[in-house]
C-alpha cells in the first residue's frame, strides 16, 4: 500500500513538473510573438490635442528603422540626403522592452535626444503578418510633450 502511494505521488509530481515546464515554454514563445527582426517605418501619425499630424510617410525625405531582439529594441531615423540637405536629421535610441499580449513597454535607456533618456513608454502593439502597429502616449511634462503616436512598420524579410 505504501509503495502504491509513493508511485501515485511520483506520477503526480512528474505531471506537475512537466505541466509547469510546458507553460513556461509557452509563455516565452507568446511573449516573443516573432517580434525579433528589423522593421521599416512606413507611416507615423502624431495626435496633439485635437490635431493629427502626419509626422512621417514613405514619401518624405527621411527613413526610420526599428530593430528588436529578445528583450532590446533600437531605432534610428535619418534623412535620405546623408546630412547634406536643407534639414539634416539623425535620431537614434534604444533600450529594453517587455511585451505581454498586445501591451508593449519601452524603457528608453539611450537616445540622441538626451532629455528623452531614462523614460518609460507604454504602447499597444498589434501584429498582422509582417505589419507592426505601435500606438500609445508619449508624456514628458518637463519637455512639454504630451501626444499620441501611431506608427506603422513593415518587417524586412
Amino acid at each position: 500500500m505504501k509503495n502504491l502511494k509513493n508511485q501515485k505521488l511520483l506520477v503526480l509530481l512528474s505531471f506537475i513538473l512537466c505541466t509547469s515546464c510546458s507553460k513556461k515554454i509557452d509563455k516565452a514563445v507568446e511573449s516573443d510573438q516573432n517580434l525579433s527582426g528589423t522593421y521599416r517605418l512606413i507611416e507615423s501619425k502624431t495626435i496633439k490635442g485635437g490635431d493629427t499630424i502626419i509626422a512621417f510617410s514613405d514619401t518624405l525625405k527621411t527613413e526610420m528603422f526599428k530593430m528588436f531582439n529578445e528583450n532590446h529594441f533600437s531605432f534610428f531615423n535619418h534623412d535620405k540626403e546623408k546630412g547634406k540637405g536643407k534639414d539634416p536629421l539623425f535620431v537614434s535610441g534604444g533600450g529594453t522592452y517587455t511585451l505581454n499580449g498586445n501591451k508593449y513597454q519601452e524603457r528608453l535607456q539611450y537616445c540622441s535626444m538626451r532629455d528623452w533618456e531614462n523614460n518609460i513608454f507604454d504602447f499597444e502593439l498589434i501584429q498582422k503578418g509582417d505589419t507592426l502597429i505601435q500606438k500609445g502616449e508619449e508624456n514628458l511634462p518637463e519637455l512639454g510633450v504630451k501626444q499620441i503616436i501611431i506608427e506603422t512598420y513593415i518587417k524586412f524579410k
